[in-house]
């Protein structure tokens, strides 16, 4: 089952990050823009759910749960 699931935050300005990277930064701290979510649709992941997780002034912030299927 290890690699079948990831997480990854998206933010309103289309901007995605995948939570376990080893580029993952923490929030508030500067990073370089990244769009993981379309590259990892292009692997093969499936979302399967999200979660609201708010925002601040100018930006909002989903979870999105990612599963690879076996086939």
């Amino acid at each position: 089952m290890a690699g079948r699931f990831k997480y990854v935050v998206v933010c309103s300005d289309g901007t995605s990050y995948e939570v376990y990277s080893q580029t993952f930064r923490e929030w508030g701290k500067a990073k370089s823009p990244r769009f993981d979510l379309p590259e990892l649709l292009d692997q093969g992941w499936t979302p399967m759910r999200e979660c609201a997780m708010g925002g601040g002034d100018h930006m909002a912030y989903a979870l999105v749960f990612l599963e690879k299927g076996l086939l």
